[in-house]
């Protein structure tokens, strides 16, 4: 349960963070449920988008951070692809839940009157593999699975993270020889100073 909290539990806070702080398009009511999008007013697109990258690679992070801490056996080479593809999932599902979640905590008032100025629900659209970003005329993006371009920034995020654990880490479980590995004269590699008398 706590590795589930770990792993999902910043996803779910950075897509709440995003419904509260993420700029907002506006429209401005012609009653009847519809409405005239004002081009100056808020941020369509863009700074959500940048937003919730921003939100969800944080997530990530933190997510790699339980895996680490909780489970140390797969700090060994053979549970980097846990490290790295289970938060990089957790990042696609909380991309594509994101519109929708958006659309039922801060739904746009379908009754305003005439003349008043409605801010609609921030929404995320694809990453990398967006024909906002490469047009109509190149390949088939559709060649991609939805949450394809989300899958691959999440587990870029989590390789980054998990390298640079392994880094600044001295755990003998980076090892394949895990809690047995011993340097070349017997001795923990952790344990050998480069002082050492020979």
């Amino acid at each position: 349960m706590g590795t589930l909290a770990g792993v999902v539990g910043p996803a779910v806070v950075a897509l709440l963070l995003w419904v509260v702080a993420a700029p907002r398009s506006e429209l401005l009511s012609v009653g009847g449920g519809r409405g005239l999008r004002l081009p100056e007013s808020g941020a369509d697109g863009g700074s959500q988008l940048l937003m919730l990258i921003v939100l969800l690679g944080a997530a990530v992070v933190c997510a790699v951070l339980s895996l680490w801490h909780r489970h140390p056996g797969l700090r060994r080479p053979g549970g980097v692809p846990v490290l790295v593809l289970l938060p990089g999932l957790t990042c696609s599902v909380a991309a594509a839940a994101a519109s929708p979640l958006a659309a039922l905590l801060a739904p746009t008032a379908e009754d305003a009157p005439y003349g008043t100025v409605v801010a609609q629900p921030p929404t995320a659209g694809a990453l990398f593999f967006d024909r906002m970003i490469y047009g109509t005329t190149g390949p088939s993006w559709d060649w991609f699975p939805p949450g394809a371009g989300w899958l691959a920034f999440g587990a870029m995020i989590a390789a980054f993270t998990v390298a640079a654990l392994a880094h600044v880490s001295h755990s003998p479980e980076l090892r394949d020889g895990g809690e047995g590995a011993v340097g070349p004269d017997g001795v923990p590699p952790e344990s050998v100073s480069t002082d050492r008398p020979d």
